[in-house]
This record gives structure tokens, sequence and C-alpha cells, in this order.
């Protein structure tokens, strides 16, 4: 587990070293960012069930952030990302066609709280915790965001410019 922890440390502090940089992205550093989400997806993979994880609950919270500043600042470092369409369901069952909105920069706004929130239990040595909130917070939320972020990024490829 301590190899496991090292990599999601590593991993999750390259994701906000990347999406922190003041310069706005270029095109080529979309492949990087789609190359960052794949890495997390598969580290998510290798961490296996979180229902094996045991540790004891700090019964203390990550520091909250102010989403609209930070949401600011990532509009800044992603302008060319906005707003794209996203099924509302992806089923055998065509009568159910609906599109919902999918927004790229509250979807990586999410992932960098959540990451946020790994990186800080690590700093507080609450490592196993760490690692349980990795695993759930990709299971019941930002998961979506992530194969939300990637199947955008892949057709934005494919759009007339």
């Amino acid at each position: 587990m301590i190899r496991m922890v090292s990599e999601m440390a590593a991993l999750a502090n390259e994701w906000l070293s990347f999406v922190h940089e003041p310069n706005p992205v270029s095109e080529d550093d979309l492949l990087r960012l789609e190359a960052i989400l794949d890495k997390l997806s598969v580290l998510r993979h290798e961490l296996g069930p979180i229902s094996r994880i045991e540790f004891e609950d700090g019964s203390i919270d990550p520091p909250r952030r102010e989403p609209s500043e930070l949401r600011d600042r990532l509009s800044k470092r992603f302008p060319m990302l906005g707003f794209y369409h996203i099924p509302e369901a992806v089923t055998t069952d065509f009568s159910r066609t609906g599109v919902h909105l999918g927004d790229a920069i509250d979807d990586i706004l999410d992932i960098t709280n959540e990451l946020s929130d790994v990186i800080w239990l690590i700093d507080q040595d609450r490592t196993m915790e760490a690692c349980w909130d990795f695993g759930f917070g990709n299971d019941h939320h930002w998961r979506y965001h992530l194969r939300s972020l990637l199947w955008y990024l892949e057709m934005r490829r494919f759009e007339a410019p």
C-alpha cells in the first residue's frame, strides 16, 4: 500500500501542478491533460476495492476552497474548453435519447478539489484515509467528470475548426 500512496501522491501532485500553471494551455497541452486523466483512471483500478481499506476517521475534513475563485483561474488556464453535450444514457434502450450539458471547467474543478483533499489527507499522515477518499470519490463522484471530460477532449479533435 505504501507504493500505492506514493503513486497516488505523485499523480495528484502532477494534476495539481498542471492545472495550476499560470499560462493558458495549448492544444498540445490538452494531450497531457488526457494522459493524466488516463493515469488517474488506471490508478483507481490498481487501488482495488475500497472496502478492504481500514482507517481511523480523523474527524477533521480537508479545508474548503472558494469554488468561484478556482473556477475563474481554471477558465483562464483552459480558455478553449467550455460546455459540451453528453448523452443522458448510453444504453440499448434507444428511446432514451436525452442530452445533458457538460462543463469542462466544472469537470476539472471537481477533480482538482477531490485530489486536493487526497493530498491534504496524505500531508496529515492519514494515508489510508487518503486511499479510501481517492477510491470513494472516484467511484461516487469524479469518475463521471473524468470520463465525460475525456470523451469531450476526444470528440473536439473531430470537430471542424
